[in-house]
């Protein structure tokens, strides 16, 4: 199966930004993806609250395909929980703060910060503490419809934020939608990502600003 990104290009990317304030990090980091991947990212969507496995942080979706999701993600003040066990591979790539995890047969955290490449392999599970003031570029690629109870289900029993729940829904069907319209575009001209643009000097620029569409669906 074809996938439009690849977790070391997208680790590149956000490693080539570290120097930025993690608010310019957003800016620069969603601009580089547009630059590398074209229409299959979508920046400016409205930053949103997600509550699973116990984990509440702040997500802005970039993608939503069958086989593939990216968004930006994290907290201000941190949050632990269960990581959920997928039939998706996850990868967060550190923008700033400390992502920990554990496993149950270990006694040692492990430690991943800024620049690092986390990954949550299908099948398995761990303990999650997003650390106060974390920030991640989040890439998850598989069975991407399966995750959706696991996203959504702290949500429906739990903190019953039906604003935030639709706003999920909704923006992710426009981006699958989106992704679909492209399928069937690309299908006479598969689509390549344009690597070379992770090459160009941006560290010392300033990023263009990045616009969240705060316009929510309406009731």
């Amino acid at each position: 199966m074809a996938y439009v990104f690849e977790p070391e290009t997208l680790q590149e990317i956000v490693r080539q930004h570290l120097k930025l304030p993690v608010e310019d990090q957003v800016e620069a980091i969603s601009q580089t993806l547009r630059d590398v991947y074209g229409e299959h990212v979508s920046p400016g969507q409205s930053w949103m609250w997600s509550t699973a496995g116990g984990i509440m942080a702040t997500i802005s979706p970039l993608h939503v395909s069958r086989n593939e999701y990216l968004l930006f993600c994290g907290t201000a003040i941190g949050s632990e929980g269960h990581s959920g066990r997928h039939r998706a591979d996850v990868y967060d790539v550190i923008m700033a703060g400390e992502l920990w995890t554990y496993q149950p047969n270990t006694f040692e955290r492990t430690v991943h910060s800024a620049g690092d490449l986390a990954c949550l392999e299908r099948g398995k599970s761990n303990g999650s503490k997003l650390c106060p003031g974390v920030w991640m570029l989040e890439y998850a690629r598989g069975n991407i419809p399966s995750m959706f109870p696991f996203a959504l289900g702290d949500t429906l029993f739990s903190t019953l934020d039906t604003k935030d729940l639709r706003d999920q829904l909704v923006i992710s069907s426009k981006l699958m939608l989106k992704e679909a319209m492209l399928w069937f575009k690309e299908r006479r001209a598969p689509f390549s990502p344009n690597v070379a643009a992770i090459a160009k000097p941006r560290v010392s620029e300033r990023p263009r600003p990045y616009r969240p569409n705060r316009a929510t669906p309406s009731s």
